[in-house]
């Protein structure tokens, strides 16, 4: 709103006394006041109403005057119903400060002039709001007609962001892994933060995804937030759509490496879920608690080219390259929502389709090695697939119990009835890689103690613990009973 919008209205004449050429000052709203220096109470941009009742006398003008400029007003307007005309005094102060002045014929309520001023701003609020709606229906049949987010999303001040921080629509942002953990912790939404001196208002996209999904944030106020909620909504459902048609590509080019295609029907899968058809590429299985693990792994994934497949708390994922970063990224996100877990196993990689199959059959042994493991976060890379532990994880349950307890009953037997610590003494020997000496100062004994045990567990079991073969089977029944 503008000065001019107020004074040119039809009905009373506000004459203007000082600052006829700048009538375009912009406007907020009408003040009235009596005090001498009412400066407390201005934020700039008022048109302030006096009735002069501070004056006493000339120097008070030139000082009530410099308080408004100080404080940035846009106008004064002197009611001259009380004090009579307008003080040649007062005139002079505006004219000496460049602050527009103009009077209220005592005809004239201060009412009547804020009434003037509310009914411009209610009319400018009015057509901004229906600019607004007009300018959000053009956004979404933009969006609608496949425009892409980016190209409709504001440029500053505005974010679209995944559950772990990255940032899908708007400029850069530092603190996206920080809004993140507030966004899955927050009780409610919308929500209020600060972060880094920074305010941002949180909203989900769309309502009731979490705890994975989209969240919009918006720095300083709440107001746009609607607006670019509704957008990303609607970018959410077309996402989706695409979504389960990767998903669906994705689980044929699974189901080919379960029935272990040949390596030109498994390169034309990798083409349809958009891989490169050649290698190396990784095989990943995950097995999720507490939300969908297809969706999971896709957003852990990110950046990497990958063809997730699944339903439910199981996924499989084959990605273009080695072996991906993703024990960081998901213990970041399992840490801010309670009851998320994530268990994955992980191949090593295939440097041709062909063997795919294989690599997806390691993939899931080490997801069964990596399920027996403590913690929320239980990820067994490829560096571990050598270990005979993922061997043992292979074995069914039943298998490793029973041949733990053929080997080792006999000197839990003689522990429980000569409470003796023949278990322990082997795990210390063959901790020991059969050191007599470091074994016996480990156990606090005599050699000569040892070697009576030794000779004992080898006299139980039938096994020569100098014989490497029965070493090693002592050693994988003491892995198998843990």
């Amino acid at each position: 709103m503008r000065l001019r919008d107020v004074l040119e209205q039809p009905g009373s004449r506000l004459p203007v006394l000082v600052g006829a050429g700048e009538l375009d000052r912009p406007l907020t709203l009408a003040y009235t006041t009596d005090l001498l220096d009412p400066t407390r109470y201005l934020t700039g941009g008022e048109v302030v109403l006096t009735g002069m009742m501070w004056r006493r006398g000339p120097e008070d003008s030139d000082l009530f005057v410099s308080h408004l400029v100080r404080s940035g007003v846009a106008a004064l307007g002197a009611g001259e119903g009380g004090s009579g005309p307008v003080p040649a005094d007062l005139v002079q102060a505006c004219a000496r400060h460049g602050l527009p002045l103009f009077a209220v014929p005592a005809e004239v309520s201060f009412r009547e002039v804020t009434d003037r001023i509310n009914a411009v701003l209610w009319a400018e609020r009015e057509a901004g709001d229906l600019a607004d709606r007009s300018r959000q229906r053009g956004l979404v049949a933009s969006l609608a007609a496949g425009a892409e987010l980016a190209e409709v999303w504001p440029a500053t001040g505005a974010w679209l962001l995944s559950c772990t921080g990255r940032v899908i629509a708007g400029p850069q942002l530092d603190l996206g892994p920080r809004l993140a953990r507030e966004f899955l912790r927050a009780a409610a939404l919308p929500v209020r933060r600060v972060l880094g001196g920074r305010e941002f208002h949180l909203d989900q996209v769309p309502p009731g995804e979490r705890p994975l999904g989209r969240f919009v944030a918006v720095e300083g106020g709440p107001a746009p937030i609607e607006n670019l909620v509704a957008l990303a909504v609607l970018d959410a459902a077309r996402s989706d759509r695409a979504r389960r048609l990767e998903h669906r590509l994705a689980g044929q080019l699974v189901t080919a490496l379960r029935g272990g295609a040949a390596r030109a029907e498994v390169t034309a899968a990798l083409r349809a879920c958009g891989l490169p058809g050649a290698g190396p590429h990784t095989v990943l299985a995950a097995l999720t608690t507490g939300a969908d693990a297809a969706g999971l792994l896709a957003e852990l994934l990110q950046p990497a080219q990958a063809a997730v497949s699944g339903g439910g708390t199981r996924a499989v994922a084959v990605i273009a390259g080695a072996e991906p970063v993703l024990r960081d990224r998901a213990r970041h996100l399992v840490s801010a929502v309670r009851g998320l877990r994530l268990t994955a196993g992980i191949s090593e990689p295939a440097a041709d389709p062909a063997g795919l199959p294989s690599a997806l059959a390691q993939a899931e042994h080490a997801l069964e090695y990596a399920a027996q493991r403590p913690g929320r976060v239980r990820v067994v890379g490829s560096a571990e697939l050598a270990s005979h532990e993922l061997l043992l994880a292979s074995v069914p349950r039943p298998v490793r119990e029973e041949f733990a307890r053929r080997l080792l009953s006999p000197l839990r037997e003689y522990d429980r009835t000569h409470r003796a610590d023949l278990v322990h003494t082997l795990r210390t020997f063959l901790d020991c890689d059969g050191s007599w000496t470091r074994c016996a100062a480990a156990l606090h004994l005599h050699v000569n103690t040892l070697r009576y045990r030794i000779g004992r567990i080898g006299a139980l079991t039938g096994r020569d613990l100098d014989h490497f073969p029965d070493r090693v089977d002592l050693y994988l029944a003491l892995r198998a009973a843990t």
